[in-house]
């Protein structure tokens, strides 16, 4: 019973949306990690046996990885250095990061990242047997939890 419901990576979908307008729906995807950043905050006082613990949230990261199916992603790359070149508005160029879960017991739980900030896009040609592949790594102030 409890295998019936693990999600697979078969039942995620990735949707890149800029602008208002959906770039791609990613199907091609090697992997994605997602994290909730935090740190810890440590503080000892004389007299206390242990430290005092608080934690902070410090925001969420998003490392994915897919294969160039078209040509939204060199597009996309493009965008994203006209705005760390301040070329273009910033609204126009805002990425958002949405993906759904789709359980086993038929409910779809769906994180939404707004304004993902990117950090060094990359492409690796392995060898000439191999596809394309994007590399992103990501940061966003917050996500949207839905659909629970």
């Amino acid at each position: 019973m409890a295998e019936e419901l693990r999600l697979k990576g078969q039942e995620v979908q990735v949707r890149l949306t800029q602008g208002g307008t959906l770039l791609r729906t990613l199907t091609a995807i090697e992997s994605l990690t997602w994290t909730v950043m935090s740190d810890i905050l440590r503080k000892a006082y004389l007299g206390e046996t242990t430290e005092r613990k608080d934690d902070i949230y410090k925001g969420t990261k998003v490392e994915f990885g897919f294969d160039a199916e078209s040509k939204e992603p060199f597009v996309m790359v493009a965008a994203l250095r006209d705005r760390m070149q301040r070329r273009t508005a910033q609204a126009n160029a805002q990425v958002n990061l949405v993906f759904i879960a789709n359980l086993a017991d038929g409910t779809r739980p769906r994180i939404t990242i707004p304004d993902l900030k990117f950090q060094d896009p990359s492409m690796a040609l392995q060898n000439r047997e191999s596809y394309a592949g994007f590399r992103f790594q990501t940061e966003a102030e917050d996500f949207k939890l839905s659909g629970v």
